[in-house]
């Protein structure tokens, strides 16, 4: 279901709108970028491929940042228009527009010539082809084109001819000639050079009597060919002026082979409730029917059992079918069926060879003869063939037909990488909608209704097609059952009834369970035992380090076995390095796990995994900053593993990028499991992320651990995980603006840590509560544990963290109108920090002393130290986020100062462009900014200075 109304229409000049209400896109770059991704719908683009798009050989050496900026404008001008879901999505290494969730007029456009190719209902087909040019609104990307954009500008150019010329065949089909006249005359004026449009309009002149004209528009074409390009014209502008001057009526020379056996038409019947997909449905149509095939006229679906592949083959087969006049073959070639061997190729071969007539006397019964024999019968024919359930590509390899005018459909559980010149389709489970859709087909509306159990089933059966499937058999059978009952019977692996879950989706024939022991009995024992490990742990996704840990396995080893389980679609590799499993499939190995793996071998490999991220943490935050070296000093001392080796800081903070969202599901494992080893892990980990978290500023997850070791400290009762517990959540409040009660929790962490140690946690609460205090505008109480945290520091000898109290204390002077002791304060944290070489905090300490020095009455050294500042927030993680804001908001009031307005103006609307693009402040603050003469600092920029 598209989300609020969200349409892009890229057929004439770019526009977006969400609810029917046009979006602002921003200039010619934003366009752009928006217009490279429609013109590659579903697949990622590279931020280099972008920058291409965009600047073409000639990018600016900020190139990447400026693209991350228009990227950002667009997200946020579509989330303010009220669309809450994130269109463009970030991959491995740039982005992807998700084709799900808006309405694309290419892609209309597109999948109406699809539709309407599979039609036999001539008078339909036309309705869809004139519906597909009727949106284009003039030249697509026009003025937006660039050399890297062109094919792709091409591309669609020549959509919309095609789609004019099949058109006007079926209006030929139809008697309609003279109506195409005026419209075909105009596309030939504009198209000189195309010879099928100048045959179809000599075409039309014929078949409406005006020979001589048709005779006319041949001269002209030819005089044009030879003029332009030194040719003469192709053998069908020929052939129809010779059938316009001899007065032949046969228009059709296409001649067949002759067979005297009964046209196959061997597709199983479709099904009739076969929902969705249809993206996948048109883009299948498009490659089975083009007139120029892909390499090998072969497409390859893949996917774990129950997603519908065969389905999905069978029908758009029934789409296609009109386009293979010489028949459609199916053979299922039993590759993943229970208890049944594989279909030996020759076998295959027979059958098919039997389907074009072949008799039986005659089938070779050698393989590589019945293949070639297969070959030369299939050598002239227009034919599909389905071969479905496939086990590997040697299997499928000899039974592919030869004729260029041939397609082969393929499904297998496994990615058939090894067949050459396949077009592999991956299948991936339903949408929401059309998984309650489906439900609804096969249960029967006025029962499924707007009943929000629907939705409650369809999650908790994957929004797996054979799951849904099931249910609703359950569902149908049971007519006293609400849909409610069959939801609550479902959803029992909460309350850790996992296999239940299973066990409800199977009736007398089928199950889900089956379906997965077939792929999981193919797999050697080393595969199996990764496939049961790797779903132990509660994470959306796992990385090689972790598997590996998991599986007590080199590196190495992990990946190969990983990417095994790809191939056999019990794991999904949805970006390189990192593997998911459908919930399905993770509760089918956790059930295999307990069969087969001992609970000690079981907790075992969920503790190595522990310590993985723990010993990983620890490396991540003694790299962020030496002082916060205590963090790491917590039980458990003894790691089974060493973690993953993170050399510098843009590896930190990769690794806190691709893993922050499991962070919170491994914390609350760890709480969960016993009371002597879990929690203190919980704690540990914790303890040493919290400071990666908040210098990325992702408070919120932060917030969500101190708050899951919290709880698992309250049934410990140990001081020292609540200490962390309490500074996490505090810390993270305070951050989030909720002063008061994170003030609460910070003294409750610094009278732990005062009671039990290490003295760096308590100098640690005493400069947050410091912070606090002047946030709460309590200034006497923020100078007095600033000096305490001072003091405290200074005797620890803990460099960084004196640097950063003293700066925190000059901001409270600046409050209470002491400047003097503000420039001290802010000029002796200075001197420590400049020989640590720690470029985020001497960005921050430089900023708050050129902002007091600008206070002073000194603009001209404050501009000094705001450039100094911004030459080191570029050098640090700091680029393009609030302090970098914070910043050019002090330049342009330095510059203002100075009496340079309109480079103020430009400073600050940098700095509201920066807020913008981090969705600090909304587009009408934004808006107020760029328009203002001297506009108001946005809050935080107020806060913070």
């Amino acid at each position: 279901m598209v989300e609020a109304g969200v349409e892009i229409r890229v057929l004439g000049p770019v526009e977006a709108t969400v609810a029917g209400r046009a979006l602002s896109l921003g200039g010619r770059r934003s366009q752009q970028v928006l217009a490279a991704l429609v013109l590659e719908t579903g697949r990622p683009q590279s931020a280099e491929q972008l920058i291409d798009t965009v600047w073409d050989d000639d990018p600016p050496a900020s190139a990447r940042t400026q693209l991350s900026i228009q990227v950002s404008r667009l997200r946020r001008a579509f989330a303010d228009a009220g669309c809450g879901h994130e269109l463009i999505q970030t991959t491995s290494n740039g982005y992807r527009l998700d084709d799900q969730e808006v309405r694309i007029d290419l892609v209309e456009a597109e999948r109406l010539q699809a539709k309407a190719q599979a039609l036999s209902d001539l008078e339909e087909a036309a309705d869809l082809l004139r519906a597909a040019l009727a949106l284009w609104r003039g030249a697509a990307l026009e003025d937006l084109s660039t050399r890297a954009m062109s094919a792709g500008v091409q591309r669609v150019a020549e959509l919309r001819l095609t789609i004019a010329e099949q058109l006007y065949d079926v209006e030929f089909a139809l008697g309609r000639h003279r109506q195409t006249i005026g419209e075909l005359t105009a596309l030939v004026a504009d198209q000189p050079l195309r010879e099928h449009l100048r045959a179809q309009l000599m075409t039309a002149l014929w078949r409406s009597g005006r020979s001589a004209e048709a005779l006319e528009c041949y001269r002209n074409g030819r005089r044009v060919l030879v003029d332009e390009l030194g040719i003469e014209p192709g053998p069908e502008l020929r052939e129809l002026e010779q059938a316009v001057l001899s007065g032949s009526a046969d228009s059709d020379p296409v001649r067949r082979p002759s067979r005297e056996t009964v046209v196959p038409a061997e597709l199983p019947l479709g099904v009739p409730t076969f929902t969705g997909r249809e993206a996948q449905v048109g883009r299948l149509c498009e490659l089975l029917t083009t007139a120029e095939p892909h390499a090998g006229g072969i497409v390859a679906l893949a996917g774990p059992g129950g997603i519908g592949k065969s389905e999905l083959a069978v029908h758009v087969g029934h789409l296609v079918a009109e386009s293979f006049p010489d028949g459609q073959l199916y053979v299922d070639l039993r590759g993943s069926t229970a208890d049944v061997e594989p279909l030996e190729p020759v076998d295959a071969l027979a059958r098919l060879l039997r389907s074009l007539g072949a008799a039986d006397g005659s089938i070779p019964v050698e393989p590589d003869e019945a293949a070639a024999r297969f070959r030369s019968m299939t050598n002239e024919l227009q034919l599909l063939v389905v071969l479905d359930n496939a086990h590997d590509a040697a299997q499928v390899e000899p039974l592919i037909a030869a004729g260029r005018s041939c397609r082969t459909v393929v499904t297998s559980r496994r990615i058939l990488s090894g067949l050459v010149g396949a077009v592999h389709e991956p299948l991936e489970v339903l949408p929401a909608d059309e998984a309650v859709t489906l439900l609804s087909r096969l249960v029967g509306p006025e029962r499924v209704g707007r009943d929000p159990a629907a939705a409650e089933i369809v999650r908790l059966c994957g929004f797996l097609p054979l799951a849904i499937s099931i249910a609703a058999s359950r569902l149908t059978s049971r007519p006293s059952w609400s849909l409610q009952t069959l939801a609550t019977r479902l959803s029992a692996a909460r309350q850790g009834e996992e296999s239940r879950r299973l066990a409800e989706l199977q009736t007398d024939d089928r199950g889900v369970r089956a379906s997965f022991q077939v792929s999981y009995q193919e797999l050697g024992d080393s595969q199996q035992r990764m496939f049961r490990l790797a779903n132990l742990l509660e994470v959306a996704d796992v990385g090689v380090p972790v598997a590996a840990a998991l599986a007590d396995v080199d590196t190495a080893s992990a990946e190969a076995l990983l990417e095994n389980l790809v191939d056999v679609q019990l794991l999904e590799s949805h970006r390189p390095g990192r593997y998911r499993t459908h919930d399905l499939l993770r509760l089918f190995g956790r059930e295999r796990a307990r069969a087969e793996d001992t609970e000690g071998d079981r907790r075992l490999a969920v503790r190595r995994a522990l310590h993985c991220y723990l010993a990983t943490a620890r490396t991540a935050c003694r790299r962020l900053n030496t002082d916060a070296a205590w963090r790491t000093e917590i039980e458990p001392w003894d790691l089974d593993l060493a973690g993953i080796e993170l050399r510098d800081r843009d590896e930190v903070y990769g690794w806190l990028e691709t893993e922050g969202g499991n962070l919170s599901a491994i914390v609350r494992q760890a709480s969960n499991l016993d009371r002597s080893t879990g929690p203190p892990l919980a704690a540990a980990i914790c303890s040493a992320v919290g400071l990666g978290l908040a210098l990325r500023g992702r408070h919120r997850d932060k917030l969500r651990l101190g708050e899951l070791v919290l709880a698992a400290a309250e049934r410990t009762g140990e001081p020292l995980q609540e200490a962390v517990a309490h500074e996490t959540i505090g810390s993270a409040l305070v951050r989030c603006g909720d002063y008061e009660v994170g003030l609460t929790h910070l003294s409750r962490a610094r009278a732990a840590y005062r009671a039990i140690g290490p003295e760096a946690g308590e100098a640690v609460q005493l400069a947050a509560i410091a912070s606090a205090y002047r946030l709460l505008e309590r200034y006497d109480e923020s100078i007095a544990h600033s000096q305490q945290a001072i003091a405290l520091n200074r005797r620890l000898g803990r460099p960084t963290m004196l640097a950063d109290c003293l700066t925190s204390l000059g901001l409270t002077y600046r409050h209470v109108g002491r400047p003097t002791d503000e420039i001290t304060a802010h000029s002796e944290a200075l001197a420590i920090a400049e020989p640590l070489d720690e470029t985020n905090w001497l960005a921050n300490i430089i900023c708050n002393l050129a902002e007091a020095t600008r206070l002073a009455g000194e603009p001209q050294q404050a501009l000094a130290h705001f450039q100094r500042a911004h030459e080191f927030s570029r050098r640090s993680e700091a680029a393009e986020t609030s302090l970098d804001a914070e910043i050019w908001w002090g330049l342009g009031r330095t510059h203002a100062d100075l009496g340079a307005p309109d480079t103020a103006r430009s400073c600050w609307q940098r700095s509201g462009a920066i807020l913008y693009d981090l969705g600090l402040i909304s587009a009408t603050e934004k808006h107020t900014i760029d328009t203002s003469e001297t506009p108001t600092p946005p809050d935080l920029i107020d806060r913070n200075t």
